[in-house]
């Protein structure tokens, strides 16, 4: 956990055979937090999603693609941290509340983002909002 910023990092492990690889990505004994809702998208090369944050949403980003980048920011300190994602270093993001987010691909490959949240998105009540850090 850092100083101010409200995030966790969980390094997984990579199991691999002659399929190909498979990686945990989420338990919820170990969030310790329900899982409300479960989304897959699609973040082609320049792409930036997010440049938001959450006042009751909690997050748990799994990132698959090489040259990608998790930009965190406090919204109260302006504390920063920055977490590069690489495929053979597979890791689990949590981001609490009032943590402002944006994921860059950095790379020339489509990367994918996985996240899990604690509660099923509202469009009349979004708890989403807007916050440029890219």
């Amino acid at each position: 956990m850092a100083q101010s910023l409200k995030y966790n990092l969980q390094n997984l492990a990579i199991h691999r055979d002659a399929r190909g690889w498979l990686v945990e990505m989420l338990k919820q004994n170990e969030v310790g937090q329900k899982i409300a809702q479960i989304y897959v998208a699609s973040l082609c090369p320049g792409a930036i999603r997010g440049n938001h944050w959450h006042s009751k949403r909690i997050e748990w980003f799994f990132v698959i693609g090489d040259n990608v980048q998790i930009h965190l920011q406090d919204t109260k300190t302006k504390e920063t941290k920055i977490i590069d994602v690489r495929p053979d270093n597979p890791l689990q993001i949590s981001i609490f509340p009032p943590v402002a987010h944006a994921v860059v691909n950095n790379g020339e490959n489509i990367a994918y983002l996985v996240s899990a949240q604690n509660n099923i998105y509202n469009p009349g009540d979004s708890d989403t909002f807007e916050y440029k850090i890219l």
